[in-house]
């Protein structure tokens, strides 16, 4: 609304003129009025937008730490699992290696049975050789008194026979008494084997992954 000067006052019939100008003004302020409550509304659900999107975003990122997390455990369990199936192959192969020793170790029992029998068998020989022997000296004595000389010579032999004999027979023990300790080493790693295997299978058993 305009202020006119005293001098320039209109003429009584431009009073409905400024009757309507004031009526347009009044509406402009209404309809601005109304695009202000309007705009303070808009602003209202930008800014409830705006916490919305926040808290998304917020909600967003704490997803993405959990996911990392998550996929930080699943490296986590997949490496676990991975090394836990690494040491149940190496298991399974120092199992297998241990029965193969076992094995090979049976054989070898085997074979030393098979060469205590031999020498058991070959002492038993030299010792009926020893015992023939000492009859025919003794046949030879009985038979050959008058000839002492070739029979002292003939018995320092076979007393030197004796000796080597019985000096053999004292190898022979003494391999014998090797093989026994063999044997006890070989019983004694066998019962190892045997307890390294249960404890392998109890080791197995008590595998959660299995």
């Amino acid at each position: 609304m305009s202020v006119v000067p005293f001098a320039n006052a209109p003429e009584p019939d431009a009073e409905p003129a400024a009757h309507s100008d004031a009526a347009d003004v009044q509406q402009e302020m209404i309809a601005l009025k109304a695009k202000l409550e309007e705009a303070a509304g808009d602003c209202g659900r930008l800014q409830t937008s705006i916490a919305s999107q926040q808290q998304l975003e917020q909600l967003l990122r704490q997803g993405r730490l959990h996911l990392q997390e998550m996929r930080s455990r699943l490296e986590q369990v997949t490496g676990d699992r991975g090394r836990l199936e690494t040491e149940l192959n190496d298991s399974k192969t120092a199992h297998q290696r241990a029965i193969g020793d076992l094995q090979t170790l049976q054989t070898q029992l085997g074979d030393l049975r098979g060469q205590l029998l031999h020498a058991a068998a070959e002492r038993d020989r030299l010792t009926t050789q020893i015992a023939e022997q000492e009859a025919a000296h003794k046949r030879y004595v009985d038979d050959r008194t008058d000839d002492r000389v070739n029979f002292e010579r003939l018995l320092a032999e076979a007393a030197s026979n004796q000796r080597e004999m019985m000096e053999e027979l004292n190898e022979q023990r003494q391999q014998l008494d090797s093989l026994r300790e063999a044997a006890m080493r070989a019983q004694s790693l066998a019962r190892e084997i045997m307890r390294a295997h249960e404890n392998l299978q109890n080791l197995t058993s008590a595998d959660p992954t299995k």
